[in-house]
């Protein structure tokens, strides 16, 4: 041995860094040995000198016993990989703070799960390196503060939150979260990502969304931020219980389901997403939205994946697919979509049966399942309660009234409730109210006949004609009500005039009746049965595509018009019902008369028989008589309800002149 020690001077190139001794010639020999000598240590622990003390720089856990019990704690923690972060941790610890309370539950394990003695160790190292910052979570959830750079405290992966969806209180999970810094000039923040559950017409699984916290000074309350965690609410339990609720809601109403609708909707693509009210039937069928819009279905994470939150085991087209989404709550927060809706009502009827009142009885006896021959293919599987809490709030569906895609609030949904009285109110001669009803009752047995060519000429079509205001467009609707189908009403105008247009209208039409065996009523078709002439080649076009249409088409088929004399001859002989009608004779009128009355509310109405006889004697078809009647309702609410029968008949008395004066002119 040398009786000798070697040491080596070793010069800073910055004044403020002293010259030192060492025992080896490089800084780099020096290193080497500092971490060989180190091996065998449980823990390697670097500090560095910062703001005149010594701080923590980083530590290394290299006890095997140590390592296990950080990986049980630490497992499936978004994008961490010890192995490949060499178990080195450095301020502020994020993992290691959000899972505190799994490190301290570690001394209440079992001795063959982990090593006492190692857990014992690692707390003692660890409580007071992260003393700091889980005060500061303590101390968050003591008063509901929190400061902008503490953001990440509250919001650990797999953490339930609160936020919005479009201005609707849904509950997400944490999969992610990230500081992004700016430059000098612009504010920081923090992205917030998560995921919710949904339905893609197929099954369930989840998506994402992402919410930015803009840089606040101070301190910010917890529950104003767009997102904030559901243990931070006033009643985690009983929100917990609602939306769990909702999501079973949501769970039931996967798939295809005919259902009435009162509250908001967002339209959806190709439209913008637009808050607008919503009053009436609904679909509710996410299928049947991405088929015919031509949309790809978004590739949801399965929900086999749920213990994988933050985890990158999740495929690029569901990344990819979802970023719309993510965009789409981005409309959440504060929207301020116009609601425009329409109250106008041009229908050709004598009834409404949607006005009449409910039935009792079961709402959903009967109601005839969807067609599946149009790869609709649907895995229901039951969800856990987890799964219910961070169901979307709102489904797609088709508003049959408005003929548009949107998004309904789940609560905002209840089943239909048929109103058989429709039918019965039906005011028609003869026996045509129950021609109309059998052909449509035994319209599967139909189903067995069909032309010589396959599918062809295998729907009913029936063809209502006569003046406006008889009955026609409530003779539909009413079937549809007492068959328990939907009925998808269109007038010619909402199909277009150009070939092209009508061709692809029609088709979409033709395919959503399929899906739901919902009956097709097609309003003032004129302008498609009108005879073909030599000179009017564009019209000529039209009537071919839609004889072509319906040729093919399987379901039933409504079709009014006030024009027959010029019928094609082509279409006559497709037509499987004709249905006349004519002016409303006396009894029909008041027959007429007296229903609308008692829809109105009897009570209100003192009308002696006679004058009801007055009513009737006067030429009115069933949509005067009912715009009558509304009128006189209105200008009854100044009398406390009550309508007087002087100025029910003033006004019937006042359209009658008006009408004989327009004739003339």
């Amino acid at each position: 041995m040398s009786p000798d020690t070697k040491l080596y001077k070793h010069r800073c190139v910055y004044d403020s860094c002293p010259e030192r001794w060492s025992k080896f010639p490089t800084n780099q020999q020096e290193r080497d040995d500092i971490e060989q000598s180190a091996l065998q240590d449980p823990i390697v622990h670097r500090h560095i000198f910062a703001d005149h003390k010594w701080q923590t720089e980083s530590f290394t856990i290299q006890s095997s016993a140590m390592r296990a019990a950080i990986s049980t704690v630490l497992d499936k923690y978004q994008d961490l990989d010890l192995e490949v972060e060499k178990w080195t941790f450095k301020p502020p610890f994020m993992p290691l703070v959000h899972r505190w309370d799994r490190l301290l539950s570690l001394r209440e394990a079992e001795a063959e799960e982990h090593e006492p003695e190692a857990v014992a160790q690692l707390l003692e190292f660890l409580t007071p390196i992260l003393a700091p910052k889980v005060d500061a979570l303590v101390k968050t959830r003591k008063t509901g503060n929190v400061m902008f750079g503490d953001l990440w405290q509250i919001f650990p992966p797999h953490e339930f939150v609160i936020t919005k969806f479009y201005g609707v209180e849904a509950v997400c999970r944490v999969t992610k979260y990230k500081h992004v810094a700016q430059p000098p000039s612009m504010p920081s923040y923090w992205e917030i990502h998560m995921e919710y559950l949904d339905w893609n017409g197929n099954r369930c699984g989840y998506a994402n969304t992402m919410i930015i916290i803009p840089e606040f000074t101070a301190y910010r309350r917890v529950t104003s931020l767009p997102a904030y965690p559901l243990s931070f609410h006033n009643s985690p339990s009983k929100i917990r219980e609602q939306m769990i609720e909702r999501g079973r809601k949501f769970e039931a109403l996967r798939g295809y389901h005919f259902q009435t609708c009162s509250g908001s909707k967002i339209l959806l693509p190709p439209g913008k997403p637009e808050e607008r009210p919503v009053s009436g039937r609904v679909i509710v069928d996410a299928h049947a939205y991405y088929m015919t819009n031509d949309i790809v279905k978004p590739d949801l994470a399965p929900l086999a994946d749920e213990d994988q939150v933050g985890q990158k085991k999740r495929s690029d087209e569901a990344k990819k697919s979802n970023k719309k989404k993510s965009k789409a709550h981005e409309y959440g927060g504060g929207y301020d979509g116009e609601c425009d809706g329409d109250d106008d009502d041009d229908s050709d009827d004598s009834d409404t049966p949607h006005e009449d009142a409910p039935v009792e009885g079961n709402a959903e006896m009967t109601v005839k399942a969807p067609n599946d021959a149009t790869g609709r293919s649907e895995n229901l599987e039951p969800l856990t309660d987890d799964m219910c809490l961070v169901a979307t709030p709102w489904l797609k569906g088709f508003d049959l009234k408005a003929k548009d895609w949107a998004q309904f609030h789940v609560d905002d949904l209840s089943p239909v409730v048929w109103n058989d009285a429709a039918f019965n109110h039906l005011v028609l001669p003869g026996t045509e109210k129950q021609l109309a009803w059998e052909f449509v009752e035994n319209k599967t047995l139909a189903n067995s006949f069909d032309d010589f060519i396959q599918d062809k000429g295998r729907g009913i079509i029936i063809l209502m004609f006569g003046p406006p205001g008889v009955g026609k467009t409530y003779t539909a609707e009413a079937v549809a009500e007492k068959a328990r189908v939907p009925l998808y009403s269109m007038s010619a105008g909402d199909l277009g005039t150009v070939p092209k247009e009508v061709e692809l209208a029609l088709d979409r039409a033709l395919i959503l009746c399929g899906l739901w065996n919902a009956m097709l009523l097609l309003d003032e078709a004129d302008v498609f049965l009108g005879a073909r002439t030599d000179s009017d080649l564009a019209r000529n076009e039209l009537v071919a595509v839609f004889l072509t249409k319906l040729e093919y088409y399987t379901g039933v088929c409504f079709l009014t018009t006030n024009r027959t004399a010029s019928i094609d001859t082509a279409f006559q002989s497709r037509v499987d019902l004709f249905l006349p009608y004519k002016d409303l004779t006396f009894e029909a009128r008041k027959k007429v008369w007296q229903n609308f009355i008692n829809r109105a509310g009897g009570t209100q109405f003192h009308i002696p028989e006679d004058e009801m006889d007055q009513l009737a004697e006067m030429k009115l078809n069933g949509r005067e008589i009912k715009n009558l009647i509304k009128s006189a309702h209105l200008l009854g609410l100044k009398n406390g309800g009550a309508i007087q029968v002087d100025r029910l008949m003033m006004l019937a008395r006042n359209r009658v002149a008006a009408l004989d004066e327009l004739k003339k002119n």
